[in-house]
């Protein structure tokens, strides 16, 4: 965590964010959660329920800039390349889901699952989006269950690119955004009430803005997530992805190849306290990486920075979550992302590509009222 603040303080641009900070900080932010198909085959949970929440973030580098473009930006040097006034930002995220549980078959559990959320950008609007997804799960018995789910995410700005269809000086840049549509299907098995695995497949669709329509692209996902239960308190978990994304280019081609995996854990204590009116204790750390390869046939010449380019992604992640209710709980958290990239075409490509991102945030959830 001190780390992340000496990075915050080192953004000298980013006085105007800092300003809202005072008015904001009481804001609150959910902490995403997981929850597994498999539920009690008895009905004991209401047929409707609602979950709803609001998350506040602080990000030190929402457009993912190098250090060398973020140098640039804080001295003004070549300012046309960068049309926003901060590289850094507050984000609110409200979240609300609808869960129907209509019984279709005695004794499994049916569950139709609506969620709704939007990512509110305190000064840079232009970078706010909204996602919707769609879900059905079905157990099968006692001890395995399908998901199928549906995922729309309408519009979502990158950065700022080159305008390819235009020759200027000095050269226009324009938001570079992408929709996206995202069908998945997913098992899930419990061994022994301590294990469980749940291996899925997702459809990834990519359209890009029609500036930008050579970046199309269309993705295969299989992978295998899992989590091992010891004592009731502690939560060993992982999982892999092997991604193969199909881009339309012909020129750039974003065509890749990516083997991503994770690790985790968590400890949760119960009945914590009884003097002060806390019900658990919970605090989890994971760390993911992600290998993609570009597998485009361009030479060197054509597509110079993607012809043998390889990215790795690292993400590590710690929070704290503290439940008060059995509906209402505050939590605090870490984020830290960088990616390496290295490539045939030359050295300074790093200086474009590579960057480190830090999140900080801190939060309320409701569930279930």
């Amino acid at each position: 965590m001190n780390e992340c603040l000496k990075h915050i303080s080192a953004l000298p641009q980013s006085g105007k964010v800092y300003s809202l900070l005072i008015p904001l900080i009481f804001c609150f932010w959910a902490t995403s959660y997981s929850q597994y198909i498999i539920r009690s085959t008895r009905r004991t949970s209401p047929v409707i329920t609602f979950e709803a929440g609001a998350r506040f973030t602080y990000d030190d580098n929402v457009f993912l800039y190098s250090q060398k473009d973020l140098n640039d930006f804080r001295k003004s040097i070549n300012s046309y390349r960068f049309p926003f006034e901060t590289s850094d930002d507050f984000i609110t995220s409200i979240t609300g889901v609808l869960v129907v549980r209509p019984q279709l078959f005695v004794q499994k559990m049916t569950t139709l699952t609506v969620r709704y959320r939007q990512y509110i950008y305190a000064v840079n609007h232009i970078k706010s989006y909204q996602i919707f997804s769609l879900s059905f799960g079905q157990n099968l018995n006692k001890f395995s269950g399908l998901e199928i789910g549906y995922l729309y995410l309408p519009k979502y700005l990158i950065r700022f690119y080159k305008d390819p269809t235009i020759q200027t000086s000095p050269p226009a840049y324009i938001g570079c955004d992408f929709a996206e549509q995202l069908v998945s299907f997913e098992t899930n098995h419990k061994l022994k009430k301590l294990l469980n695995l749940t291996p899925f497949y997702k459809y990834e669709i990519d359209n890009y803005a029609a500036k930008f329509n050579y970046y199309d692209t269309k993705a295969h996902r299989l992978g295998l997530n899992g989590s091992y239960r010891l004592r009731g308190v502690f939560e060993l978990k992982g999982g892999f992805e092997y991604k193969m994304a199909k881009a339309k280019g012909p020129v750039p081609d974003i065509s890749y190849n990516q083997l991503g995996w994770e690790v985790g854990a968590g400890l949760g204590r119960r009945k914590v306290t009884e003097g002060f009116n806390l019900r658990s204790l919970k605090i989890e750390i994971d760390y993911s990486q992600e290998r993609r390869e570009f597998v485009t046939n361009n030479p060197l010449a054509v597509d110079s920075f993607h012809t043998g380019r390889v990215d790795k992604i690292q993400n590590f992640k710690v929070g704290i979550e503290l439940l008060f209710s059995r509906i209402a709980s505050i939590s605090v958290g870490y984020e830290l992302e960088n990616r390496n990239v290295s490539s045939p075409y030359k050295e300074q490509i790093d200086e474009v590509k590579d960057y480190n991102n830090n999140k900080i945030g801190l939060g309320l959830n409701l569930r279930r009222f």
